[in-house]
């Protein structure tokens, strides 16, 4: 194990460890635009030059590898000075486009430019202009006068999808991130390299101009796309998801995340449903809320108890960990058969996304394998039908398939939960509006068996009900149907009885998942329940926080 000093923090550090690398564990911010921990090095930026006793000239921490008896100092003056000159250049030709800029507010550049620089331009000839809101694809436009020419975006392009659309056009000052003719940037992982730019240059089309990131509500949670469960970072504004990027983390996603993962929130960018519908005097369905809802399935379910009747139960393998335990646990105590509902196979990839576009399975088999009876699949379901005089459905996305909702609507009385309209809720005689994951708290398990936290980024609508607070409703211990159970119904109450009733689950609990969860049981063993996506340190995540976010600090030498 080397042994190294940097700015006086004497370290032992792996061997081929980078001197980026070996400062971050000692607290020491090294500036760099080009380097990226997800990418391969360049060192084309300069930024992070340092200096070595006993070597002739500064080098590139992102590259280096450290020595023993290393001695690396990153805030002498020459240090400063090279830093100063690498952002001198770096702006020569950069516009002063900062009022109108979307990365403003989150921008490397001018968290550096404060940072390590903040002088007076020396300009005195006119910029070199380059092409402005150039469409590289249906999803990205450039700035080519805002870039910086780091090269992450061609290297994403080249070493994770594997796909080479980006090259770099030209040298020197008229060097330019570009397409080759007649080639679109059109992978399902296009908006990454939006992500990672640290200017403006690369920006999405459907963010483009829309918010300013100072006003944008930041919350963690899980993309539900499908079993990857990559996780994210919910952007909103005024409860409205504004955008959605992908957050670190070394045992799911790495740093990336797929297009359609982003677009399956795009569903909550607009009103959901927040209605449902019951039979009326007449017969006739008529508007109400959940706990009208809930008040007539609960009539079902005391009628059911009283004439023995068979009652089917149909639960999404989309639904979160507690919501599955609570509607198992309903399915015991009213003896009822329990069936799960699954998506239609996605177009999966050697990246990151997954055929299996449900974001739970995992889960839905440990839990209702362990506290549901009579387990089985949706095609059981459609060839039993005729057996069952009521059939409740819980399938958030309206996912079930024709067969399964022309078997459902068969029975004498259907009650639909869902969180929109579709074939199965048409032909409901009740429906049910439920809360969509991404408006409370709830736990999933993806296909590799790690279980993450969903964090709330958006509100509920107070006409919809979770669905295992809906489940808590119908308990035949509930004395009567309300929506507020206290701390019965709290996500991490519920976690704990499904680490008590669950082996897999047994050694969790819901402080310990944090914001990057942890791996289910295996074997009787705490295990990661897969390879780290990018193998690199938990430490390790390359992210700016944004100026908004974090207190102001006065540039060094201030």
């Amino acid at each position: 194990m080397p042994k190294v000093t940097i700015d006086g923090h004497e370290i032992e550090v792996a061997p081929k460890t980078t001197i980026l690398r070996a400062a971050k564990q000692v607290g020491v911010e090294i500036p760099v635009f080009c380097y990226h921990p997800g990418l391969s090095i360049a060192a084309n930026c300069r930024m992070c030059l340092v200096e070595i006793e006993k070597w002739p000239k500064p080098q590139p921490a992102c590259y280096t590898e450290v020595g023993d008896g290393m001695v690396i100092h990153t805030a002498t003056a020459k240090v400063r000075a090279t830093q100063e000159a690498v952002l001198e250049f770096i702006l020569l030709n950069h516009p002063v486009d900062c009022p109108v800029c979307d990365q403003a507010g989150e921008c490397v550049l001018q968290e550096h430019y404060v940072t390590y620089s903040a002088k007076a331009s020396r300009l005195s000839h006119t910029k070199t202009g380059k092409p402005k809101a150039k469409p590289l694809g249906p999803t990205v436009v450039l700035d080519a006068e805002r870039c910086i020419v780091c090269t992450r975006c061609v290297r994403f392009c080249d070493e994770v999808t594997k796909t080479s659309e980006l090259t770099v056009e030209d040298r020197g000052e008229h060097a330019e991130i570009t397409t080759p003719a007649g080639v679109e940037l059109d992978n399902p992982y296009s908006l990454n390299v939006v992500d990672i730019c640290p200017v403006g240059a690369l920006t999405s089309r459907q963010f483009r101009f829309q918010r300013r990131v100072w006003f944008l509500d930041m919350k963690p949670s899980v993309c539900t796309g499908c079993a990857r469960g990559c996780a994210v970072r919910v952007d909103s504004h005024a409860n409205r998801v504004e955008r959605v990027v992908p957050r670190y983390n070394p045992d799911v996603n790495g740093y990336w995340m797929c297009d359609a993962g982003r677009q399956s929130l795009d569903g909550l960018r607009e009103e959901g449903l927040t209605s449902g519908w019951t039979p009326g005097p007449n017969g006739e369905a008529r508007q109400s809320n959940a706990q009208d809802g809930l008040r007539v399935v609960a009539g079902w379910l005391q009628q059911a108890r009283a004439d023995d009747t068979k009652v089917a139960v149909a639960l999404s393998a989309s639904l979160g960990n507690e919501d599955l335990y609570a509607w198992g646990r309903l399915a015991k105590e009213m003896a009822a058969d329990v069936y799960l509902l699954r998506k239609p196979a996605g177009q999966g990839d050697a990246v990151l996304r997954r055929a299996d576009q449900d974001c739970n399975l995992t889960g839905a088999q440990a839990i209702l394998g362990a506290v549901a009876p009579n387990l089985g699949d949706a095609e059981q379901l459609a060839a039993r039908s005729g057996d069952y005089g009521i059939a409740i459905a819980v399938d958030p996305d309206g996912a079930a398939s024709a067969q399964v909702a022309e078997a459902l609507a068969a029975t004498d009385r259907l009650a639909v939960f869902t969180c929109v309209r579709g074939p199965l809720g048409d032909g409901a005689q009740v429906l049910v509006p439920l809360t969509p994951l991404h408006q409370r708290e709830a736990t999933i398990t993806n296909a590799d068996g790690w279980v993450q936290r969903l964090g709330q980024p958006l509100k509920p609508a107070v006409t919809t009900v979770a669905p295992h607070v809906a489940a808590a409703a119908l308990a035949p211990s509930a004395v009567e149907v309300l929506l507020d159970f206290g701390e019965k119904t709290r996500p991490a109450e519920i976690f704990g009885r499904v680490a008590a009733a669950v082996p897999a689950f047994k050694h969790l609990t819901y402080g310990e998942l944090s914001d990057l969860g942890r791996g289910l049981t295996h074997g009787g063993d705490l295990a990661p329940a897969r390879p780290r996506v990018d193998g690199t340190p938990q430490w390790e995540p390359d992210t700016v926080t944004p100026a908004h976010q974090r207190p102001f600090q006065l540039r060094r030498g201030a």
